[in-house]
């Protein structure tokens, strides 16, 4: 692995620590914000391991744990739900500082799982194959989506697929409604909307990178 690359990992990895001290430490509502974060921050590695493993039966592992665990990056965009606790006044310095707190968190989590799709595109997938990416994005979207209402809803975890297999088979089934439908189509819109522009926004830097090299 380049200096450079384990560079990046030590950085994103010390931030990510800072804000568990600073959020362990400091009195806000939002703990849970660090449990969150943790299971966001597993993709990423999950998606690292793959790109620097040589053994195929190590990739095909950890891209299936990375799949199984990605939907918790998207999950904390629903954490904005716990904003009731911070009001919507911002008029006291306890309420602007939580509301940082909570949306560091957010943001931190959402990048993270950007930062593992580009990963895993990146070790799968050629520069040519973007309509192929397209779709792929968009089918990612929709199982996290259904993930997503899973967490919040019937509050089963990503590891139940192993644990209580049955139970989350069941809970699929039984929660399948109208509710469901709508919450899977707009969040899935909302992720693929992020995607494709985080996607091809990082593909855009690249190319003008490399045209800066060239001349």
């Amino acid at each position: 692995m380049r200096k450079q690359n384990v560079v990046s990992i030590l950085s994103i990895h010390i931030i990510v620590l800072l804000f568990f001290g600073f959020v362990l430490l400091t009195p806000t509502h939002f703990t849970f914000l660090n449990w969150n974060i943790f299971l966001a921050l597993l993709p990423m590695d999950f998606a690292i391991i793959v790109n620097i493993s040589k053994r195929r039966s190590i990739q095909i592992i950890f891209s299936l744990l990375w799949l199984l665990f990605y939907p918790n990056t998207m999950y904390m965009i629903t954490d904005f739900i716990h904003l009731q606790y911070v009001g919507i006044g911002l008029n006291a310095r306890v309420q602007y500082f939580n509301y940082a707190v909570l949306a560091t968190g957010v943001f931190i989590g959402v990048v993270l799982g950007m930062l593992s799709i580009e990963l895993m595109l990146k070790h799968y997938f050629h520069k040519n194959q973007e309509i192929l990416q397209l779709a792929l994005l968009f089918g990612l979207s929709l199982i996290s989506s259904i993930g997503i209402y899973l967490g919040r809803f019937l509050r089963l975890n990503s590891w139940d697929v192993f644990t209580q297999t049955h139970r989350v088979v069941g809970a699929v089934v039984s929660s399948a409604s109208l509710h469901m439908v709508v919450f899977v189509t707009l969040f899935a819109g909302v992720q693929f909307a992020i995607l494709v522009i985080s996607h091809f926004g990082i593909s855009l830097i690249h190319n003008v990178v490399d045209k800066n090299e060239e001349t």
